[in-house]
C-alpha cells in the first residue's frame, strides 16, 4: 500500500495460514541468528550428523527450508535468515488500516465442538465458513469433523450431532488444508469470535500442521457498538431484531449463514456511524466497553460459559 506521500509501507495481513515449522527448522533459525552458515556445519548442528558429506548436507538443507519463507540461500551458497526492514511506527499508523470496508472480504466462521476448551481436550465436530464480499454471501464451505473422541450427551441434545453422524467424517487433519485455504486472506468474523478463533487456531496448529494468525472481528462487540439500544446481543436476539431466519440453530452452517447476514446489517450500521475503513471499525468497537457481567455456566453444558459459548 502507498501512503499519501507515495511511500510504500507494509499492511498488516488479514488471516494467514501457513504450515507449522518443525523443531529442526526452529533449531536452524536459532543457529542462523548469529549469521549466515554453510550447509555442512548447519546440518551437522541441526540434525546432529557430525561429518555429514557435503552432498548430503546440501540436499537436507534444501528439503528443510523448502517452505521456510524466512530462510534463504545467499549468492555465496550459505544459508541465512531473511532480515525484514521494520516499518516506521508513524507509517504503520498512518496507512496500515486505511483499507476500505467495501474492499475487504470477510470469512464468517462457526464451529460446533465437544465442549468449551480445546486445551482441555475438546474437539471440533462441525465447521462452516461463509465468505462475504461486495455486500453479499459468495460461498459457503461446511463439513462435519470426526472429533476422535465421544460427544457428550448434553452437546448432542444441543447440536443434534451424534457419533453416528461423525464417525465416518474426515478428521481435522483431513480438512485442515481446505480450512486454511478458506480462511486465508479474509477478515475472520464470528459471533463470540474468541471461542471460534481459539478452536480453529488450536486444532489447525495441533492436528493440521497449520499456523493461523491475523485480524478478527467479533459481531457481539460490533453489535454492542452499533446497536446500543438492543439489550441482548445473542445470535438469536440479533437475528430476531433484523428479521433473519435461522432454521438450523446450533449447527455450524445455520449459525454461520445467520451471522453473515447479521454482519452485513451491522456493517451498514457502522457506515451510518461514519466507519469507512478497517481502522474506523476497530476504533468503533474499542470505544464501547463490555457489559461487565459475570459469566454464568450454561446448565447442562460443563465447560461452556456465556462469553465462550459458540453462537
Amino acid at each position: 500500500m502507498t501512503n499519501p506521500r507515495g511511500v510504500q509501507v507494509a499492511v498488516p495481513p488479514l488471516v494467514t495460514a501457513e504450515p507449522r515449522s518443525s523443531c529442526l527448522v526452529d533449531r536452524a533459525r536459532t543457529y542462523l541468528e548469529t549469521g549466515p552458515a554453510d550447509a555442512v556445519p548447519l546440518i551437522e548442528h541441526v540434525c546432529r550428523l557430525p561429518g555429514a558429506p557435503r552432498a548430503v548436507a546440501e540436499q537436507l538443507a534444501l528439503a528443510l527450508f523448502t517452505q521456510a519463507r524466512d530462510v534463504q540461500r545467499e549468492p555465496d551458497g550459505r544459508w541465512a535468515l531473511v532480515r525484514e526492514r521494520p516499518t516506521p511506527v508513524s507509517a504503520r499508523s498512518a496507512t496500515a488500516d486505511s483499507r476500505p470496508l467495501d474492499g475487504l472480504t470477510y470469512v464468517v466462521v462457526d464451529v460446533e465442538t465437544t465442549g468449551g476448551s480445546p486445551l482441555g481436550g475438546d474437539r471440533i465436530t462441525e465447521f462452516c465458513a461463509v465468505t462475504v464480499a461486495g455486500g453479499s454471501i459468495r460461498d459457503v464451505y461446511e463439513t462435519l469433523v470426526n472429533p476422535e473422541r465421544p460427544i457428550p450427551a448434553a452437546v448432542t441434545r444441543l447440536t443434534r450431532i451424534t457419533w453416528d453422524m461423525v464417525r465416518r467424517a474426515p478428521t481435522i487433519r483431513d480438512v485442515a488444508p481446505r480450512i486454511a485455504e478458506v480462511l486465508r486472506g479474509h477478515l475472520f468474523v464470528a459471533h463470540n469470535a474468541t471461542f471460534d478463533w481459539r478452536f480453529v487456531s488450536s486444532e489447525l496448529s495441533r492436528y493440521g500442521g497449520q499456523v493461523v494468525a491475523g485480524e478478527r472481528l467479533c459481531t457481539v462487540k460490533l453489535a454492542r457498538a452499533v446497536l446500543p439500544q438492543v439489550r441482548r446481543r445473542s445470535l438469536d436476539s440479533l437475528a430476531y431484531y433484523f428479521g433473519i431466519d435461522n432454521h438450523a440453530r446450533h449447527r455450524a452452517a445455520g449459525d454461520a449463514v445467520a451471522t453473515a447476514k447479521v454482519l452485513l446489517r451491522l456493517l451498514d450500521g457502522a457506515r451510518d456511524r461514519g466507519c469507512e475503513t478497517l481502522e474506523d471499525l476497530r476504533q468503533l468497537t474499542r470505544r464501547v466497553p463490555s457489559r461487565g457481567r459475570g459469566r454464568r455456566r450454561r446448565r447442562g453444558l460443563p465447560g461452556f460459559a456465556d462469553g465462550e459459548m459458540p453462537s
